[in-house]
């Protein structure tokens, strides 16, 4: 199972035990839906790759709306957003729909007040939400159809120590952030707590992996270069008469020919006395142009 399905069946499976909290939940999921004026009535459209948030929606619609006409369905939809999609139509009457703040977006603001603001943005996360998966890239998305019940969203969650940033994405509003500690934050205040401690152990192995692939290209990299370096210098020594060297350079060339891919650190371990990696270095630099020299003489 993939993130963003473990979240999504975490988060669908929580019911408030007030009942305000459930009310506000329901607010969120209809809020999510599109309106739709058939010969019938009125009716609120909500669809989503998962049936879970739908069916849902219909445990509290038998709650707070028993009566209302519904139809669930399926249909294959393309396009950017293409596949398989589950449906809802709720009959609907325009006195929950001015509740529900569809006319006058002000009227959300007390679904955002702080004992149900939580369960409100659940509702809507659950059908406009996007987790992408952690192990790829950290991406968190809500889309809104209009900026100002992003904004209003955006406010709250930022009073909550929840910062996301706001773009416009063709005729949507999306909130969005791409750090993998406000993710976290976030799934905590929705109450999905499993799934944060899931994003957690996923952020540890992702680290892990980095660091150790990081420590791997750094080491594989160290190593070509002394064996280049190694092979250089052999090759110089080599060309050298070891008998006219002084002490010094000659300790460090039969050194540097007994251990060829030893590095500098090493190699000042095995003189006598022990010197240091930069005494090393410039030993052999003083044995690569001895070389240079020697060979320009014998030409």
């Amino acid at each position: 199972m993939d993130f963003l399905a473990l979240l999504q069946d975490e988060l669908c499976a929580l019911f408030p035990p007030e009942k305000e909290r459930r009310r506000a939940e329901f607010a969120g999921l209809l809020r999510s839906g599109v309106i739709r004026k058939g010969e019938e009535g009125l009716f609120l459209c909500l669809s989503h790759s998962s049936l879970a948030p739908l069916k849902k929606c219909l445990v509290l619609k038998r709650e707070f709306s028993p009566l209302a006409p519904y139809e669930l369905g399926r249909s294959r939809e393309r396009g950017i957003r293409s596949g398989l999609f589950y449906r809802l139509e709720i009959g609907i009457s325009e006195a929950v729909l001015e509740d529900f703040g569809f006319y006058d977006v002000s009227v959300l603001t007390g679904f955002l007040k702080e004992e149900v603001a939580a369960d409100f943005i659940r509702g809507v996360f659950e059908l406009r939400g996007y987790v992408g998966d952690p192990l790829r890239s950290y991406q968190l998305e809500i889309r809104f159809p209009s900026r100002a019940w992003a904004l209003l969203v955006q406010e709250t969650l930022k009073a909550r120590g929840i910062p996301l940033r706001c773009r416009q994405v063709k005729s949507e509003w999306h909130l969005y952030t791409k750090n993998a500690e406000t993710i976290g934050l976030f799934l905590g205040y929705l109450g999905a707590f499993r799934s944060h401690l899931e994003l957690e152990r996923l952020r540890v192995e992702k680290e892990t992996v980095n660091d150790l692939t990081r420590w791997v290209n750094y080491t594989t990299s160290n190593l070509e270069r002394t064996v280049r370096s190694s092979l250089r210098q052999r090759e110089k020594i080599r060309s050298l008469p070891l008998e006219l060297l002084p002490p010094r350079l000659r300790e460090i060339a039969l050194l540097r020919i007994r251990y060829p891919y030893a590095s500098l650190r090493e190699l000042g371990s095995y003189c006598s006395p022990p010197v240091s990696k930069g005494e090393v270095y410039r030993r052999l630099k003083a044995l690569e142009e001895a070389a240079e020299r020697f060979q320009e003489k014998s030409m």
